[in-house]
C-alpha cells in the first residue's frame, strides 16, 4: 500500500491507497485546486463548507463521467452487433460472388458450344456489383472497428476519471469528518 503526504489549501494530510504514488499524488492535486478555485472565487467560504462543495461538485463529475461511460458501452455495444451484421452480409455476398462465377463459367462452357454473349455479359456485371457491394462493406466494417477502437480508449480514460473521482470524493468525506471533528472541538473549547 503507498502512502503520500500532499497538501491541500496548506494543510498536510496523508493518502493511502493501492495506486501508485504518482496517481495518488494526482488525486490530491486535483482536489487541492478545486477547493483552491472555490475558495478564491468565494473568499467567504470557511475550509469545510469549501471541502463540502469540492466533494459535491467531484461527485457530480463522476455521475456525469458514469453517465458518458454507459454511453460509450452502449456505442461500441451497438457497433459490435453491426460489425457482426455486416461481416453475416460479406459473407453472404461471397457465397453469392461464388456462385456467380461458376455459373459465369458454367455460360462460358455454353457460349463455347454457342450459348448467347448477353446472358454472360449480364452476369458479369452481377458479379462486378457484387464484388462493389463488398468492397463498401469491408470499408464500413473498418470505420466500424476504428470506432470501436476509439469507444474502447474514451472508456478507459472515463474509467480512470470515475476511479479518480471516487478517491477524491472519499478523501473529501474523510476530510469533512475531520473538519466535523475538529468544528465539533473548537465550539466545545
Amino acid at each position: 500500500m503507498n502512502t503520500i503526504t500532499f497538501k491541500v489549501n496548506g494543510l498536510e494530510y496523508n493518502l493511502k491507497g493501492e495506486e501508485n504514488e504518482e496517481y495518488l499524488q494526482k488525486v490530491a492535486n486535483y482536489v487541492d485546486k478545486k477547493m483552491q478555485n472555490l475558495m478564491e472565487n468565494n473568499e467567504k467560504l470557511s475550509i469545510s463548507a469549501a471541502a463540502v462543495l469540492t466533494a459535491l461538485n467531484s461527485v457530480d463529475e463522476m455521475f456525469k463521467a458514469k453517465k458518458e461511460r454507459n454511453s460509450l458501452v452502449e456505442e461500441v455495444k451497438q457497433y459490435d452487433n453491426n460489425k457482426v451484421h455486416v461481416n453475416e452480409q460479406l459473407e453472404y455476398l461471397k457465397k453469392q460472388v461464388k456462385h456467380l462465377e461458376e455459373y459465369n463459367l458454367e455460360l462460358q462452357n455454353r457460349l463455347k458450344s454457342g450459348v448467347a454473349q448477353e446472358s454472360l455479359n449480364k452476369k458479369d456485371q452481377t458479379i462486378e456489383n457484387l464484388n462493389d457491394q463488398i468492397s463498401i462493406l469491408e470499408e464500413s466494417a473498418k470505420s466500424y472497428l476504428e470506432d470501436k477502437n476509439r469507444y474502447q480508449s474514451q472508456n478507459r480514460e472515463l474509467k480512470f476519471q470515475v476511479h479518480s473521482i471516487k478517491y477524491k470524493a472519499i478523501d473529501l468525506e474523510n476530510r469533512l469528518m475531520e473538519n466535523q471533528i475538529d468544528l465539533a472541538k473548537t465550539k466545545r473549547n
